[in-house]
């Protein structure tokens, strides 16, 4: 078309005219136009209001009420601050305590097991984009924080047989174990808990670490697979070798 073999010369700069007629554009692109701060600074303040206000009320009178439909059981004050998350199966079953939140993420249900259970304990929190893949059961206790971009899975998901995967079936009872994350656990950034793990409670998951192997209470694992690099974390003489060793440093 003829406006399209305009704009493209434009584009190029194609001789006198399209050139200058390029720098025109650009330079109106550039602008940095004036504001006037008594005015311009209210403007943006009843903005921002408008804004909040309208997701406020729409967190309050949509995402929450249909995500408590979608629950089995749902305590006090759960936070969806990005909106409903993203929950694949029908036959799953959720718990959710007092105090949770959830930000957006992906909870897939396989048809394994006729009625898969997703549990969350009071106060705790679960970060943007996490996926849980659940086939029968991940528990997570009170007071837990999975970080943003995790992967927690109680199954294969594909078989490992390579013949069972390029006929396309599924996984079997035989490639589902349970997952529990104890109590006061602290799971960092873009962390994967694999099938069959359990993670003490008050241990703590660096980011980025792989769990293939259960996790003891009161320690820090770290590391692809993960390993343990702190133990009795709950005990007052770690926490004092810990200052001792930042007083040498320094």
């Amino acid at each position: 078309m003829m406006s399209d073999k305009l704009i493209l010369k434009i584009r190029r700069g194609e001789g006198h005219i399209y050139s200058r007629i390029r720098r025109l554009l650009k330079s109106l692109c550039t602008l940095n136009p004036p504001y006037v701060k008594p005015i311009h600074l209210p403007l943006y303040y009843i903005q921002y209001t408008l804004t909040s206000g309208t997701k406020w009320l729409f967190h309050f009178m949509w995402s929450i009420p249909l995500f408590k439909a979608r629950c089995e059981q749902v305590g006090r004050n759960v936070s969806l601050p990005n909106g409903l998350p993203f929950i694949v199966g029908s036959n799953l079953k959720i718990y959710v305590g007092n105090n949770v939140t959830i930000y957006r993420v992906t909870i897939g249900a396989s048809k394994v097991y006729d009625e898969p259970v997703l549990r969350i304990g009071d106060n705790s929190a679960i970060g943007y984009g996490t996926v849980l893949s659940i086939a029968l059961e991940v528990d997570i206790g009170d007071n837990s924080m999975i970080g943003p971009m995790c992967m927690v899975m109680d199954n294969d998901d594909h078989p490992i047989s390579p013949a069972r995967r390029l006929k396309g079936e599924g996984v079997t009872k035989d490639d589902v174990s349970s997952v529990r994350i104890g109590n006061n656990v602290w799971i960092g950034s873009y962390c994967t808990i694999l099938k069959g793990i359990t993670i003490g409670d008050n241990s703590i998951i660096a980011a980025h670490s792989v769990v293939t192997k259960n996790v003891i209470q009161n320690s820090i694992y770290a590391g692809y697979p993960a390993r343990p690099t702190c133990r009795d974390i709950d005990k007052e003489s770690f926490n004092v070798g810990k200052k001792s060793q930042q007083s040498e440093d320094r």
